[in-house]
């Protein structure tokens, strides 16, 4: 490992540690296809549709060289007593790469989790739509939930668990995760 390399595993550790997480430790359960190398996501699109129509709002997470420094996170705002369809989007923008796809490929390896916090958790809930082979929980489409009642504000945690050591049972998060994002979130009346 060069000197670099050592350097941006150090600048990995850390963002990891203060829940700034876009390195992803995705390990590809083939040997052949270079097990144990990172991939890199820089960029995290949510969208959520109204389920009764409306224009979808979308908000990204965006770190265009990947090392956790220049980090930016759209607000969402959701509207009181509205259900949105939702889904997820990973990008690695460096090697242009559709992070999305495998996940999705690899779905019995990762579930994503969805918190509401703050002021908003007992207003917004979240249930993942769509499963794995297992019949297990992945993430990649969901519906978020916004009960009615007055504005507020809080986040939306979204994290990506990957299960590379550990068995995915679709109620225990991995100590393993490839994202830990805070999206702020206002409710508007």
């Amino acid at each position: 490992m060069t000197n670099i390399d050592n350097y941006r595993t150090l600048v990995l550790a850390f963002v990891v540690a203060i829940g700034l997480v876009f390195a992803s430790g995705c390990d590809s359960e083939d040997p052949g296809d270079d097990a144990g190398e990172s991939e890199l996501i820089t960029r995290v699109t949510l969208t959520l549709t109204p389920s009764g129509g409306g224009t979808a709002l979308t908000a990204v997470a965006s770190d265009p060289d990947g090392d956790g420094a220049n980090l930016t996170i759209d607000n969402l705002t959701l509207a009181a007593g509205t259900t949105y369809n939702g889904t997820i989007q990973l990008l690695d923008g460096i090697n242009n790469e559709d992070i999305t796809a495998e996940v999705e490929q690899e779905s019995d390896a990762h579930q994503f989790w969805y918190t509401a916090e703050g002021g908003i958790a007992s207003r917004v809930s979240v249930a993942i739509t769509d499963t794995d082979e297992n019949s297990l929980p992945v993430g990649l489409e969901f519906t978020v939930t916004v009960s009615a009642g007055a504005a507020a504000t809080g986040t939306l945690n979204v994290v990506l668990s990957h299960y590379d050591n550990v068995v995915k049972n679709g109620t225990t998060r991995s100590d393993e995760s490839d994202i830990d994002i805070d999206f702020p979130v206002t409710i508007a009346p």
